[in-house]
């Protein structure tokens, strides 16, 4: 389909009809459902559907089923963790899928079908497929113990676990990469399959967030050179630790880094751009549904006078480990698995090799 921006913004459009619509669908044909659901549970089954849409249509734009399915598979072992089977959400997706074909073209419905159909027949796939974000991680033992610490509350032992390594000699990198990485991973893990609350989650990334300010110190080697770089969340993300890490390991690699935080507004970063003129911009985008907004802001920065033409963007975070060429629709110019790939790829592209 020629224009695939046109048919996500109109699937968006369908968010303000659709949720309710789909919704008395899914009562009307299971009574049963809509005599046992609170208005708690119905306006949270609102939300849902407005999510999908919201998934199905940034990756329509993306020209990626994989994010779509992705989504899919997450909400899924979300749902079997709090009580929802599988078939409810099956479904949810047939109804959906139903209601775009009434308001759409043949050649749109070509397009989401293909999404939809896919993600349909998985999820009642006999063989659970967990998400990505579901795998299980395989922590070393310091990794355990400091996750330990954190999901009894015990923010200032695990902040003297990590102080002691590291006055031990434990490589900082390692910390980061052994130990903050898989722990958040497992972490968002343990809240999907409904193990943790979303509370000891926030509280455990705050605390890393804790900890990490703490080695603030420890992270500069001495070597030291001109080049500067920014790293920002982009319009809308939450999740910043990321982001902070790969400015961290930047800065162990002799940069001037300029960390900016989570859910920053575009005009503020381009002002900012045109202010410092870094070689490097890291963008961390963690949920699809902001993809297009990055992708809007990419090219306002590289149409500003006022930012080096050369100034290399690299973007990361879960929907680029999902499909590996999704930086590419989103103008930048490379992405990251890690903070450690991150400095080496960017060494590379500003040096032209």
């Amino acid at each position: 389909m020629e224009n695939d921006d046109m048919f996500s913004k109109k699937l968006l459009g369908l968010k303000s009809t659709l949720p309710a619509l789909i919704v008395a669908d899914h009562f009307n044909q299971r009574p049963d459902m809509a005599r046992s659901y609170s208005e708690y549970q119905k306006e949270n089954f609102l939300s849902d559907i407005g999510w999908i849409i919201s998934f199905l249509a940034e990756s329509v734009w993306a020209r990626e089923p994989v994010l779509f399915e992705e989504f899919i598979f997450w909400l899924k072992t979300f749902l079997i963790s709090v009580g929802v089977p599988a078939k409810d959400l099956e479904e949810s997706l047939r109804l959906l899928k139903a209601r775009i074909n009434e308001a759409c073209s043949a050649d749109e419905n070509n397009v989401v079908n293909a999404f939809l159909g896919k993600a349909i027949s998985q999820v009642m796939a006999d063989d659970l497929k967990t998400s990505l974000a579901a795998m299980d991680n395989t922590l070393i033992p310091l990794a355990q113990d400091y996750l330990d610490c954190m999901l009894k509350g015990e923010r200032n032992l695990a902040l003297s676990m990590v102080l002691d390594k590291v006055e031990a000699g434990f490589p900082m990198k390692d910390l980061y990469l052994q130990v903050f990485q898989p722990v958040q991973y497992e972490l968002g893990r343990l809240w999907q399959t409904n193990r943790i609350s979303v509370a000891q989650e926030h509280y455990c990334t705050a605390a890393t967030q804790l900890v990490m300010s703490q080695l603030y110190p420890y992270l500069f080697t001495g070597k030291r050179h001109e080049r500067k770089m920014v790293a920002a969340c982009a319009p809308g993300e939450l999740h910043e630790l990321g982001a902070r890490m790969v400015s961290d390991f930047f800065e162990m690699e002799g940069w001037n880094t300029y960390y900016l935080g989570a859910n920053m507004p575009v005009n503020g970063i381009i002002n900012f751009l045109g202010v410092i003129k870094p070689a490097l911009l890291a963008i961390s985008v963690t949920m699809t549904v902001n993809l297009r907004t990055v992708a809007e802001m990419i090219s306002q920065i590289r149409a500003t006078p006022e930012i080096p033409a050369g100034m290399k963007i690299l973007a990361g975070d879960y929907p680029f480990r999902v499909a590996n060429d999704l930086w590419q629709r989103i103008g930048a110019d490379g992405w990251a698995v890690n903070a450690q790939e991150a400095v080496d790829l960017a060494g590379r592209l500003i040096s032209g090799t």
